[in-house]
């Protein structure tokens, strides 16, 4: 784990961890997004991989927060910041990030460490949920990855989205533990860190696995899940 100088965990030992799904237990697939690219003629060159892709779309993502360009919809806010890192311009690169987001196929790869996260911290005793805006699809979506036996919630029928804090404020009560003594684990600044920040959680914990907020201060942050049962206080 990497934080800011004097960043530190409380000693209380967390009684549940929370997680956000989409990009932090199941990734996208960066390969589907340069096919996308493909369909259109867009030639994103040798240089730019799969890896470049979903790197820009964790970036892209914050855009969807941003008060402009306010005729646009969040999606296309976040299809249109992926396009400019990815150094593309005009229409065609738009649309390929909004057809990916679409596609049923987009979210399929699991995060090669999550079922051994998931099961250490079950095993020290965790109660584990998950707060995403998937749009009541969570279930499924980790079901098809056999991890849905881990949780003990979800909280997508809150009737609002991240970052609102109410919807974290949800799971603490599914789970039935206070706010200090909740973890969060999501790979988004806003969404993420800041919504379980204003929710009261005792820890926000940016899983940044492109390094691309090394440079923030005051981010506590893990690099891949394995990274994270090790920082539980002892009991």
């Amino acid at each position: 784990m990497t934080a800011a100088p004097g960043l530190a965990f409380a000693a209380a030992r967390p009684h549940a961890v929370v997680f956000d799904a989409g990009l932090t237990l199941i990734h996208a697939s960066g390969r589907v997004m340069l096919d996308e690219l493909t369909a259109r003629g867009v030639a994103a060159g040798p240089h730019l991989t799969a890896w470049d892709a979903i790197r820009a779309l964790v970036l892209a993502a914050e855009a969807r927060h941003l008060p402009l360009p306010s005729a646009l919809s969040g999606d296309r806010k976040v299809a249109s910041t992926w396009a400019a890192l990815m150094g593309l311009t005009g229409p065609d690169p738009v649309d390929a990030c909004l057809s990916a987001m679409a596609r049923p196929d987009f979210y399929c790869d699991l995060d090669p460490d999550a079922a051994e996260c998931l099961s250490a911290l079950r095993e020290a005793g965790m109660r584990l949920g998950v707060v995403s805006n998937s749009g009541g699809t969570v279930r499924q979506d980790l079901a098809a990855f056999d991890l849905l036996g881990y949780f003990v919630v979800d909280s997508t029928e809150a009737g609002v989205e991240k970052p609102d804090p109410a919807i974290f404020r949800a799971a603490l009560h599914k789970l039935g533990v206070p706010e200090a003594r909740c973890w969060y684990v999501g790979d988004g600044l806003v969404n993420d860190v800041l919504g379980a920040r204003a929710a009261g959680y005792g820890h926000a914990v940016l899983y940044d696995r492109f390094d691309c907020y090394a440079h923030l201060p005051g981010i506590a942050r893990v690099r891949s899940l394995r990274e994270l049962p090790p920082l539980l206080p002892p009991p």
